[in-house]
């Protein structure tokens, strides 16, 4: 008989090391739980040492598995594989540069196991060096329990894209092929908004039980996969019973909120101005009927530089006060000081 609470499936492409401190960290965690919990690493074709690196964690009597397939699949049938799969009641998609923080494991056994529900969010910190000392500090507060889908979505708004923070309860989804769901850059997502479409008793971790770095604007087309492809995922949650006021006020807090930090990030690097004028022009697209792109976002994309930070940096720093967000920003505000004493 299958007793597996919790599969946690790890994607992965050429990134060894990251992988490497992903799997310290988890590892010391399996310890008693072996009938519970299966992790399994599928790496898609790395031509770097990801498989040296994975076997070393190999351990026996240790719930862990390598599987690498023939050749790269492309990373949205890697994590669909992930999914379909998968042995658990549950199915958490672990991305391969993300951290688990030590006894996060163990709370999240104890949520899975107090009841039957469509899915988990697990509250994550974005981290740039050490996810250690960039770990923000607060007040702890309690799971929150919800049972009304539009209230839900709503709470995990955005993050609701992010791979690592999502635990999904495959029996809800469990007759729905993820590779249905490749192309859409967002597997996960739709994975997510099936299972509590079917299941609106959920649970929103706000406790920090992940690390999780940053993501590079150049490797990650955000501003297009969270505007024009999250909207995509969302709307395939209205056609399943979800509000357009959702909708809406979602897009609104990515506006304010999300998006002024990637579009100073984009602004920043060394890339092609094509690039900006292109997520300018998508957002345009989209949200030019909506007042808060003329105000938070246009101006970062089409000020002088200099002017056009300020303006992000104000916007990122109210955000993170409204979200009573206080350690996120005493964080950042370290971050961005110790990088200008080390210039």
């Amino acid at each position: 008989m299958n007793n597996i609470m919790l599969s946690i499936a790890i994607p992965t492409f050429n990134r060894a090391e990251w992988l490497r401190l992903c799997l310290s960290r988890l590892v010391p965690q399996l310890e008693g739980l072996n009938e519970q919990v299966e992790v399994k690493i599928y790496d898609n074709a790395s031509p770097d040492n990801t498989g040296e690196v994975a076997k070393s964690f190999l351990i026996e009597n240790l719930p862990l598995t390598y599987i690498r397939n023939s050749e790269n699949i492309g990373s949205d049938r890697n994590i669909a594989q992930c999914f379909n799969l998968a042995k658990g009641r549950y199915v958490l998609i672990l991305g391969d540069d993300d951290v688990l923080l030590d006894g996060a494991l163990q709370k999240i056994m104890s949520l899975l196991s107090s009841g039957e529900y469509g899915a988990v969010f697990v509250s994550a910190y974005g981290y740039n060096n050490n996810f250690i000392k960039e770990r923000p500090f607060q007040m702890i507060a309690a799971p929150i329990i919800f049972s009304d889908m539009d209230t839900y979505v709503k709470k995990c708004s955005t993050n609701a894209a992010f791979i690592s923070s999502i635990i999904i309860n495959r029996s809800c989804a469990v007759d729905t092929d993820a590779q249905s769901f490749v192309g859409t850059a967002l597997v996960q997502t739709y994975l997510f908004y099936e299972a509590i479409s079917r299941n609106h008793q959920t649970i929103f971790v706000p406790e920090y039980l992940i690390a999780a770095k940053r993501i590079e604007n150049r490797d990650y087309d955000v501003v297009n996969i969270f505007t024009h492809d999250f909207n995509m995922a969302l709307q395939y949650l209205v056609d399943r019973g979800l509000s357009l006021s959702t909708v809406v006020s979602i897009n609104k807090k990515l506006l304010w909120y999300f998006l002024p930090i990637h579009l100073i990030n984009l602004r920043a690097t060394n890339i092609e101005k094509s690039r900006v004028e292109d997520a300018y022009n998508n957002l345009y697209n989209l949200y030019h009927q909506e007042p808060l792109f003329w105000l938070c976002c246009m101006p970062i994309l089409k000020f002088p530089a200099s002017l056009a930070r300020l303006w992000g940096y104000g916007l990122i720093v109210l955000g993170r006060l409204v979200n009573g967000e206080f350690g996120r920003l005493w964080v950042a505000v370290q971050e961005k000081l110790n990088r200008k004493s080390e210039v």
